[in-house]
């Protein structure tokens, strides 16, 4: 009994002492740090060193940066006050960001009184938030992503009290500006295999313009890189924009789309079965069930294209890897539940009417396009 209650007051010990620890750091002596507990967005807070908007050797400069973001999605300035930063900060955001006249005020938990500008980026109509306090000869500074704002305030709270707190970081839903534009950021600032799964898991839970957005960016983003499967990615990318453009019902604009992906070279399996899939969902948007059916029996080797230009490469035979066997086999059932929603939409559909509304499909492809 005594063993039990002994390790049973050290383990409270040190779960005790552990948070203690961490509200000892000071972030001002740190080069980075975690902002924010629990189990909610994890991002960290960076210094910089080499900041523009540095002036005297008592100024610092922050980047928040989050898991699986490939730029930052706000800063943190502590500035000196003798200096005038906040003109200094609106000339470095001027080119990038229009903001409106005036300040309201806000009062933040642990620091009291903010000043808040509410901002748009030049870009696309995504909300961008500045926050600032002053607290002695100092003039603090949290700015980036409205969307990002449950991150901006406790980057800025931190810094002002140079302690770790704690708090719930999320991605806003309100105020961060128009849906789809805020996509396209995002899209941009994901690391590209994260960003193709977001575009997956909007098309399931249908919101194609949001989808959309994200594999456009994606192809942008693709074309300036030159990776062995960067000619295959762009295809993926292209066939997935083209259903999103049938499913918001521009079916001509899918067509064309469809046509770029479709000349790409690939002897995948899985591309081809993208290809072919997707394609199936196009014509069964437009009603044209007949098509659909005829897409999907013709099977893979009616898609492939030539790698080398010298003509079509083989299937995979029997022999192939076990990723083109699965590949082959998941097509099968990909095409059994289109024939029933061919099925359903004959019934549904009212003569006369020249198309219906896009129909979910699960194809499984939310996590893993690929596998």
């Amino acid at each position: 009994m005594r063993w039990s209650i002994a390790l049973g007051s050290l383990a409270a010990l040190c779960t005790a002492t552990m948070p203690v620890h961490a509200q000892e750091l000071r972030p001002s002596l740190e080069d980075s740090f975690r902002l924010g507990s629990g189990t909610g967005l994890l991002c960290r807070v960076q210094s910089r060193l080499t900041d523009p908007a540095l002036s005297t050797m008592f100024d610092r400069a922050y980047s928040i940066v989050c898991r699986d973001a490939a730029e930052p999605v706000g800063h943190i300035y502590a500035l000196r006050s003798t200096t005038d930063p906040i003109s200094r900060l609106a000339a470095l955001r001027a080119d990038r960001v229009q903001c409106a006249s005036g300040e309201t005020g806000e009062t933040l938990e642990t620091i009291g009184s903010t000043r808040r500008q509410q901002c748009t980026l030049s870009a696309a109509p995504v909300g961008y938030t500045v926050y600032r306090h002053s607290a002695g000869n100092t003039e603090y500074v949290a700015e980036g992503l409205a969307g990002y704002d449950s991150a901006l305030q406790l980057g800025l709270r931190t810094i002002v009290t140079d302690q770790i707190l704690p708090g719930e970081l999320s991605i806003a839903t309100t105020g961060m500006g128009d849906a789809a534009a805020f996509a396209r950021v995002q899209a941009g600032t994901l690391d590209s295999d994260q960003a193709l799964a977001e575009g997956y898991r909007r098309n399931n839970s249908g919101d194609y313009a949001e989808a959309a957005e994200f594999f456009e960016t994606l192809f942008r983003r693709n074309a300036s890189e030159d990776g062995p499967d960067a000619a295959e990615r762009a295809g993926e990318y292209l066939i997935n924009q083209a259903l999103q453009q049938s499913n918001l019902g521009q079916f001509e604009a899918a067509d064309a789309t469809y046509a770029r992906a479709l000349a790409i070279p690939s002897a995948s399996a899985t591309q081809l079965r993208l290809r072919r899939n997707f394609r199936a969902l196009h014509l069964l948007n437009q009603q044209r069930s007949d098509e659909a059916l005829a897409i999907l029996d013709s099977g893979l080797e009616a898609l492939m294209t030539p790698v080398d230009g010298s003509g079509v490469d083989p299937m995979p035979s029997a022999g192939g890897s076990r990723h083109d066997a699965l590949a082959a086999h998941d097509h099968v059932f990909f095409a059994e539940e289109l024939r029933l929603q061919v099925g359903v939409a004959r019934s549904e559909v009212p003569r006369g009417v020249d198309h219906a509304p896009p129909r979910h499909v699960d194809v499984g492809l939310a996590e893993n396009p690929a596998d």
